[in-house]
């Protein structure tokens, strides 16, 4: 067990990606004692940002590798650093319902600390949306790559074993008429969206009287609204609107708090 003893600090988790090890599969094929070698960014994360010591502990998640690594660190230097692995254990898979937020598009750093919160929340994958009242329409990669590193910083601080997924921007046209992925469950997905449409609709009347869904798709517009085109597109599309109460929101605070009554409905429906 990592880090099993409750009376101890739990010592910082760090993912670590193909590019900061040296070996990226001996790690995968690692066992309790073997060394590895971190290079790059990571170097600089662990001595000077966690300001960790020789001998202190780490929590390495290894997607690639689908392990949860409790490491010791016997050397830092410069440009590496030298572990030894102490404990180690399958990742924990997430288990369903799967929530997917697709929030519209905002400046940063607005739309960033979107990103950082619904990652803490849960959510299982982000997808940013253009909608026509977007006050961000596009962003180039570096956009997205951001998304990524913020995403894995939440999901360190929350210790999460998986991180969220992050999409490029689609336009909401696009997302809310495409149709729905083969694999996912004939009757075992809703999709939402946020309007003013339904004010006496609340998040947890959408999963009244059915069995809990495994997938969630949740979409919330922009500050002015959606459209009346993209209102009816999602409508005619099987979207559901629901309602985040009276008061009008900026559109990342309406996205945290839809993900938050989301997860709240569902959690609620599993007792």
């Amino acid at each position: 067990m990592v880090n099993g003893d409750p009376s101890q600090p739990r010592a910082p988790r760090l993912f670590l990606d193909e590019p900061d090890l040296e070996d990226a599969q001996a790690l995968s094929d690692a066992r309790s004692g073997d060394m590895f070698t971190i290079r790059g960014a990571s170097v600089h994360r662990l001595g000077r940002v966690l300001r960790l010591r020789r001998g202190d502990r780490v929590e390495i998640v290894h997607e690639a590798g689908d392990s949860l690594i409790e490491a010791e660190l016997t050397r830092l230097g410069p440009d590496s650093v030298e572990a030894r692995i102490a404990n180690l254990r399958p990742i924990r898979e997430p288990e369903p319902p799967f929530v997917w937020i697709c929030p519209s598009v905002v400046r940063a750093p607005r739309f960033d600390l979107l990103v950082e919160k619904t990652t803490e929340l849960g959510v299982h994958g982000i997808r940013p949306v253009r909608a026509t009242r977007s006050l961000a329409q596009s962003h180039g990669r570096e956009r997205t790559s951001r998304w990524k590193r913020l995403v894995t910083e939440a999901s360190e601080q929350c210790r999460r074993e998986r991180r969220p997924i992050v999409e490029a921007p689609i336009d909401l046209i696009d997302l809310v008429t495409a149709p729905v992925p083969a694999d996912w469950p004939p009757d075992g997905y809703q999709r939402l969206f946020a309007s003013a449409r339904e004010p006496d609709r609340r998040v947890s009347d959408a999963f009244a009287d059915r069995p809990r869904p495994e997938i969630v798709e949740l979409l919330v517009g922009p500050e002015g609204g959606f459209t009346e085109t993209e209102a009816t597109a999602a409508l005619d599309n099987g979207w559901l609107p629901v309602s985040l109460g009276p008061r009008p929101l900026r559109a990342e605070t309406a996205a945290i708090v839809a993900t938050a009554l989301v997860q709240e409905a569902l959690r609620a429906g599993a007792l």
